[in-house]
């Protein structure tokens, strides 16, 4: 079951990135999520997740994001957690590609008659 979550979440992450529809990427999201992406801030709730994602639109053009190695816990019959990497494939308005795996933290709650992620927290691997 969780794994078909974070299948779903992941197919639907990608739909919006893929035209960087904004508004999409924050409805994956709960109403009052925290979102700790790879700028230095915290954002809560999807207004703010909307505003971190519109902080790329003058750069980016799409991203692709692939979950790798997630190991999922359950925190109770409408929620889990979900560690691991994601492989992140940057697109830019200017033509360049920039690949980047980063660590992934998720806690992932079924409202709504769907998953959302609740919390999210991305961090760039220590080289």
């Amino acid at each position: 079951m969780h794994e078909a979550a974070l299948n779903r979440i992941e197919q639907r992450w990608n739909e919006a990135s893929d035209k960087w529809d904004i508004k999409a990427l924050a409805r994956i999201y709960s109403s009052d999520a925290l979102f700790f992406g790879l700028l230095p801030r915290l954002y809560i709730g999807r207004s703010e997740i909307e505003e971190y994602f519109g902080s790329y639109q003058i750069t980016l053009k799409r991203v692709r994001l692939t979950l790798v190695d997630q190991k999922t816990r359950p925190l109770s019959e409408t929620a889990f957690a979900a560690q691991g990497f994601g492989d992140i494939i940057n697109y830019y308005h200017d033509g360049s590609v920039v690949k980047n795996r980063v660590r992934t933290s998720f806690v992932i709650e079924n409202g709504a008659g769907d998953w959302q992620i609740s919390l999210h927290h991305f961090s760039d691997l220590v080289k």
